[in-house]
């Protein structure tokens, strides 16, 4: 009897083992939510291409551009996006919770720096509510647009990639969710003042901070547009990078949100591969999410994988035959909808998510044994009761690898004040974390097992 102990012992351990090999050489054993799916295939070019060209059609949209011309500047662009905005809104009447748009307008120019003077600047902020709007999700991209000269608010700034990809993103996400019900809250953001120094998502993150938003994610579009680097002419359709911050350590809550976006992206727009970079953003760049970060909430970055300096910040012209400047020609419009499809996706599933476990953690981190012990809280319903509907998901992962494999799946049990699990794997040798799942398949964020 101890020899057949033994030997079921040995296959569990192998079996385990393979589970946390090499993501690429395991089939996934997820069955994909038919909410998402449908709602994936809702991304509409023709949509997207309008938005972006509406957009560069507004002249410029320069921080410190007009406000008061009905066609052109930051303060019609921003009326552009509030009257499309309350328009997909209506749409939400009598289906779910109608949607908020909200204009918002802080202070800019106290300190000089890429200011002439001190204005007031708007921004737009849509909320989403959600059915139970627990928790909040939050996307953001910038409305601002810029030359090679930073001052110049009155130039051809068309800003078609850098920032329209991702207004465009945040629309077409507006538009589909307004008539989806979903459980949690979201809320797009088009932040101003992106080109002048991070100033509308400064100020919005502290504003976040200083009402308790119960933001658990924050995903920054910048530039998601673009397929074909100049210089090198390297093309790059199918890849999106995704930047997350490490202050933490390597598995930080930004890592976690960015493995978590990579692995949705796989299960619901496979033809897109999203990239993790290990760096809070590219050399001497910032986004829109850094602020966010600095407040202490969790952040990342997506961009194109390629970069197009030809484009990005340059003046409108052609130069021994090469076509400078921002303009919707750069942006490969099919690359972009399956971007936007990863951030509709990852949304949709954190929103449907059940909250993330509480207090994971090894069991038997103070005995020499080669098995361990992973034990949490359980979720729990608003009343306080063992929320039975949720099961739990074990991940591993050897310590030099980046990405999480699914070790096993636990049932909620109510009389289990402390759930755990038991696996023949050193705790020396991998990392493990928890994490809740609904009914439908739907994840919850990693909860590191420490």
């Amino acid at each position: 009897m101890k020899n057949l102990s033994l030997l079921l012992s040995s296959v569990f351990a192998v079996l385990l083992f393979a589970a946390c090999g090499s993501p690429a050489e395991q089939p996934r054993s997820e069955t994909a939510d038919p909410l998402i799916d449908d709602a994936v295939m809702l991304v509409n070019t023709d949509s997207i291409t309008v938005y972006i060209e509406d957009l560069v059609a507004f002249h410029t949209r320069h921080t410190l551009s007009t406000q008061t011309s009905p066609d052109q500047g930051i303060g019609a662009a921003v009326a552009y996006v509030v009257q499309r905005c309350e328009e997909f809104a209506r749409r939400a009447e009598g289906v779910r919770p109608v949607p908020v748009v909200e204009v918002l307008y802080y202070p800019a120019g106290q300190k000089g720096g890429r200011y002439d003077r001190t204005l007031t600047v708007p921004e737009v902020l849509v909320t989403i509510p959600g059915t139970k709007a627990e928790r909040e999700i939050l996307l953001s991209a910038h409305i601002d647009t810029r030359v090679a000269n930073v001052m110049d608010s009155t130039a051809f700034a068309p800003g078609a990639n850098d920032d329209g990809s991702g207004v465009a993103c945040l629309l077409e996400v507006v538009r589909i969710l307004s008539e989806i019900p979903l459980e949690q809250t979201v809320k797009c953001a088009f932040v101003s003042g992106e080109e002048q120094g991070l100033d509308g998502s400064t100020f919005l993150a502290a504003k976040a901070k200083a009402e308790n938003w119960p933001l658990m994610a924050m995903l920054n579009n910048d530039m998601i547009g673009n397929s074909e680097a100049s210089g090198t002419g390297l093309v790059e359709d199918h890849k999106v990078r995704l930047f997350s911050d490490s202050r933490t350590g390597v598995d930080s809550d930004p890592r976690q949100l960015a493995r978590y976006i990579k692995e949705t992206a796989r299960r619901f727009v496979p033809s897109q591969e999203v990239k993790l970079i290990y760096r809070n953003d590219r050399y001497r760049r910032s986004g829109d999410h850094t602020p966010f970060l600095r407040e202490g909430f969790t952040a990342v970055r997506m961009s194109e994988y390629c970069e197009n300096y030809d484009r990005t910040h340059q003046d409108v012209r052609t130069e021994n035959g090469i076509a400078y400047g921002d303009l919707i020609t750069g942006v490969d419009i099919p690359y972009l909808a399956r971007n936007i499809q990863i951030n509709l996706a990852s949304v949709m599933n954190l929103a449907q998510a059940p909250a993330r476990p509480q207090k994971a953690r090894i069991a038997n981190a103070g005995e020499l044994e080669n098995h361990t012990i992973i034990a949490w809280d359980p979720v729990r319903r608003t009343d306080g009761s063992i929320d039975t509907q949720v099961s739990y998901q074990i991940l591993c992962r050897e310590t030099d690898q980046p990405e999480w494999n699914i070790l096993d799946s636990v049932a909620a049990d109510p009389s289990l004040l402390s759930p755990s699990f038991r696996c023949p794997l050193s705790k020396d040798n991998y990392f493990f974390a928890v994490r809740s799942v609904s009914p439908a398949g739907n994840p919850s964020l990693p909860a590191l097992a420490l």
